[in-house]
């Protein structure tokens, strides 16, 4: 691991620190910090032990995990498709996730519990996956996919768009829409982790992977397959990295924007266009960015800020700033 790669993974811890001592209850740092050590040696919590335990420490670790998740997968989508305007929402999973948990909401699956509309959401991603490899074909080319993706994005979009005017006459509806689409981390707990963990854990796993992959076909098509990458399978398997982190992401916390395309961006300035380095330092980026956004999204007095939103504002004026500053050929390293 390089000096950049150690600093950034020392960041995620120092973020946590950030998450526990923010927050609704006055529960500082201190305080949170002896609730884990309690708890960690089998002391009684109480109500304020439970804040940090159940819910401060499983949503950051949450937020954690999802935003490595976004980051490696807008990694593995950029140098796919060889575009530093790709992001994981180019291939379509997160808006299955998203249709599908809005039909969940359309017929009030919620009120079924917690994981009604996660599991939902999760079916649809894993939908939008199918469909798009059926869609584009195992010996599509790169074009073909990227084209397939857009397409099926934009369909789901309509349909979310269709089942609004349906339902425009129920304002909770539409505000459970809204209030799902911009991301949230609230009411997650641990089964929730521990439920993000195998796909996400194996879509990260894939990711590092097939980087050594993704470098060769940083050098062109036709150079990758004579140093001997099977690109059809390539392909495959980043769509099912991406389908994994992406989808678990979104079924889980809804759409978090910019973290995907964005995080990326800010490992290659230190790691360079090599997918060796940037897969990983772009994951290290991505949680420890998400941590910090949904302890600002709790800092707000009386006001839970969604995070989607706070990754939009900070995300959308950096990206601008940054293709000002190196255009788009230095995005692409």
């Amino acid at each position: 691991m390089t000096r950049t790669t150690w600093l950034a993974a020392a960041a995620i811890p120092l973020a946590l620190l950030v998450s526990l001592g923010t927050g609704p209850g006055e529960i500082g740092l201190g305080e949170a910090l002896g609730v884990i050590g309690r708890r960690l040696s089998g002391d009684d919590l109480g109500l304020r032990g439970a804040i940090v335990w159940d819910l401060r420490l499983p949503r950051a670790l949450l937020a954690g995990l999802v935003g490595a998740a976004l980051a490696a997968a807008g990694a593995l989508c950029q140098g796919l498709f060889r575009n530093p305007m790709a992001d994981p929402g180019v291939l379509g999973v997160s808006s299955g996730a998203a249709l599908f948990a809005v039909v969940g909401l359309l017929f009030n699956l919620d009120r079924a519990g917690l994981w009604a509309i996660p599991v939902v959401a999760a079916v649809g991603a894993a939908a939008a996956m199918v469909l798009l490899l059926a869609a584009a074909g195992r010996q599509a080319s790169l074009a073909v996919l990227l084209l397939a993706g857009v397409a099926l994005g934009a369909l789901c979009s309509a349909l979310i768009t269709v089942c609004q005017a349906l339902a425009s006459h129920q304002w909770d509806f539409g505000l459970k829409v809204v209030y799902w689409l911009m991301g949230s981390f609230e009411g997650r707990s641990w089964p929730h982790l521990s439920w993000a963990v195998p796909p996400c854990g194996l879509g990260l796993a894939l990711a590092l992977w097939l980087r050594r992959d993704l470098d060769a076909l940083h050098l062109g098509s036709d150079a990758a397959a004579s140093l001997g990458v099977d690109l059809a399978r390539l392909r495959l398997l980043v769509v099912v990295a991406v389908g994994l982190l992406v989808g678990a992401a979104t079924a889980l916390t809804g759409v978090l924007a910019f973290v995907g395309l964005v995080a990326p961006h800010v490992a290659r300035m230190s790691s360079g266009p090599g997918h060796r380095r940037l897969v990983p330092l772009a994951a290290l980026v991505g949680a420890s960015a998400t941590i910090l956004v949904d302890a600002v999204a709790r800092s707000a007095s009386g006001v839970v800020i969604p995070p989607g939103v706070i990754t939009s504002l900070v995300g959308a004026p950096f990206f601008l700033w940054l293709l000002r500053r190196r255009g788009l050929r230095g995005l692409a390293g």
